[in-house]
């Protein structure tokens, strides 16, 4: 069943989901997409599926999909490969049990809700703090689209109904992290973006202002924090590490991109 802004195909081999995402179509300017589901069942011999999933990407003019799936599945990323769509990443899952005590209230700082007031400062490290991600890495789309993405969604957090925009407060009451967090169950948050303020960096702010989270999220009753973020980002890798987070199964992101100028 296909319609103009989903798409879903399954035959006997392969099984295929696909939306629009409206966030990052607004954002970007240009048409959008996003595969959540592609499943061989068996041996592909079919292309029926893939070709009509072409069709739904005509139909709405969309220019970049991406695509994540289990690391492990290589057929599926053979199939996306031979479908014109390139490896960009590979991303890992940092997960955490909060059971113990570990994690002491850091002396200075301060974690808040961010006010309207404080946007310009969170836009500003949004626009350099975010350099891994996906965008980032694809060379195809460039760092000046991924800073704008991260921007729109520190801005549009604000008001998000389920996902929280943080600020980290230091002893001279200058913004100097930035967190979005949101609850994934009863017990468990989820950290969707997480920054030091550029001008922070190598200042030892990293464990202190990651301490200080897992501190609050501890005393709130929350048992468990997980993320995601790109292997790339081995000083960020190291830390997690150091806090006592393990990881999760890997994965891989692919980009298609229309053949124009994004």
């Amino acid at each position: 069943m296909t319609s103009l802004d989903t798409f879903t195909q399954v035959t006997s081999d392969l099984r295929v989901m696909a939306r629009l995402t409206p966030w990052d179509t607004d954002c970007f300017g240009f048409a959008v997409g996003q595969i959540d589901t592609i499943e061989c069942l068996n041996t592909v011999s079919d292309t029926s599926v893939m070709e009509s999933f072409f069709q739904w990407l005509d139909l709405n003019a969309i220019r970049l999909v991406s695509c994540r799936i289990p690391y492990e599945n290589l057929t599926e990323s053979m199939l996306l490969e031979v479908s014109g769509f390139r490896f960009v990443e590979t991303v890992l899952h940092p997960y955490l049990e909060l059971s113990d005590s570990r994690y002491q209230e850091e002396s200075g700082l301060s974690i808040e809700p961010a006010k309207l007031t404080d946007m310009d400062t969170l836009d500003a490290i949004a626009a350099k703090a975010f350099t891994h991600g996906r965008i980032h890495a694809d060379t195809r789309l460039g760092p000046a689209l991924g800073n704008k993405r991260y921007r729109c969604w520190v801005s549009n957090t604000l008001t998000h109904p389920r996902q929280k925009l943080l600020k980290v407060i230091n002893e001279e009451g200058s913004i100097v992290a930035l967190f979005i967090t949101e609850m994934a169950s009863d017990e468990n948050i989820y950290w969707h973006l997480t920054a030091i303020a550029p001008q922070y960096h190598g200042q030892g702010y990293g464990w202190r202002v990651w301490n200080a989270m897992l501190a609050q999220h501890a005393r709130e009753g929350i048992r468990s924090v997980s993320t995601t973020i790109t292997a790339g980002n081995v000083p960020v890798l190291n830390l997690y590490s150091k806090l006592g987070f393990r990881f999760l199964p890997p994965e891989m992101t692919f980009h298609w991109l229309r053949e124009s100028k994004v």
